[in-house]
């Protein structure tokens, strides 16, 4: 077959690659994958953003070529992390970088074959932060962001951590469908709450981040300042819910500081939560067996990792992050009725109504 001409770069090409509908040549495709993984910041062009992409030019400007390739169709979820040889029974895996907010990062590679799940999500978290930054190119300084703002980050973010669950759990595809997507939808809520705290301590900032790198705008009068309300009544109604999350998610969170392996072992038992509605027999025993497995895990990492004198001391404590997100999630739900009462749905599109009223019903 003949060679078609890279839709990037103008070279030779005669595939697809990343989900693209164009032909993309190997050098292109190198070129955004290698970005994708790439924990570098956000990339800027000098000029206009409208330079020439040929691959005979000597120099070529990286946000204009990301952008043809964005433009091609190639999906940054399509990109995958490092290969890993992965085993259910023996747990083999390859040493491969993760994120490093943590100082037992070294040890817990060395010891991957012992808990190949938290060293597996540990891999698939970086690449989480790394698709995150090329999804949202945020620019410098950090804003403040309004609640109609709010829900359409976070319905861009569910796709990328769909797209992590479903790397860092293959587990989840013996699920059915509509199982998989009430247990996906119960977690992603439930995460959306935990994350804030965490990224915030991981980053030194006091505000609570969002997963583009902002934060929720502390004024509630403007966080509601898109519902049909005043702003002293939005504050009167609303500052209930924002006392509870603060006593307990981000109080506990803060006071815990726990390390990024506490944190996914936490959203694990998020995710595999037993107690949910309609779940089958079967996929209950799924949910029972990979929470045993994670907590095995991080038993193993405190005991053999951060040699601590008392592990079950602090998995306890670790596990009273997981009552605080349910309490909160409770008045969770209780603001989001409270919004739909004041019609806040009309500023938003189907899509996110419809994550709404799913939630509601959890």
């Amino acid at each position: 077959m003949s060679p078609h001409p890279c839709f990037v770069c103008n070279s030779p090409a005669n595939e697809c690659h990343f989900g693209s509908r164009s032909q993309i040549c190997r050098a292109c495709s190198a070129f955004f994958r290698r970005y994708v993984l790439s924990p570098k910041s956000a990339i800027k062009c000098r000029k206009d953003k409208s330079c020439r992409i040929h691959y005979k030019d000597p120099k070529i400007c990286r946000f204009c070529r990301m952008e043809r390739c964005v433009l091609a169709g190639m999906k940054t979820t399509a990109v995958q992390p490092p290969r890993e040889k992965y085993s259910e029974d023996r747990g083999d895996s390859e040493t491969s970088s993760c994120y490093s907010s943590s100082p037992y990062t070294h040890e817990v590679q060395s010891c991957s074959r012992d808990i190949p799940r938290l060293h597996r999500l540990s891999v698939h978290f970086k690449n989480l932060e790394s698709v995150r930054k090329l999804e949202f190119q945020n620019q410098e300084p950090p804003k403040s962001r309004n609640m109609v703002e709010l829900i359409e980050i976070l319905k861009k973010d569910m796709r990328l951590v769909s797209t992590f669950i479903d790397g860092a759990y293959p587990e989840i595809g013996k699920l059915g469908h509509l199982e998989k997507k009430q247990v996906f939808l119960n977690f992603f809520i439930k995460y959306m709450l935990v994350e804030p705290p965490f990224l915030s301590i991981s980053a030194g900032r006091k505000e609570m981040m969002l997963p583009n790198g902002d934060h929720y705008d502390e004024d509630l009068g403007a966080f509601y300042s898109t519902i049909n309300v005043k702003k002293e009544e939005a504050v009167h109604l609303f500052k209930p819910y924002w006392d509870e999350y603060k006593r307990t998610v981000i109080d506990d969170v803060s006071f815990l500081k726990p390390d990024v392996y506490e944190f996914l072992t936490v959203s694990g038992l998020i995710l595999w939560d037993t107690g949910l509605d309609g779940l089958s027999d079967q996929s209950i025993e799924i949910c029972r067996a990979m929470r045993e497995k994670l907590v095995g895990e991080i038993h193993f990492y405190y005991k053999n990792v951060k040699k601590l004198d008392d592990p079950c001391l602090r998995l306890g404590q670790i596990m009273m992050i997981l009552s605080s997100v349910q309490k909160s999630f409770g008045k969770y739900q209780e603001e989001l009725q409270m919004c739909g009462f004041f019609e806040i749905y009309k500023n938003l599109d189907p899509e996110a109504c419809l994550i709404i009223n799913d939630s509601l019903q959890l």
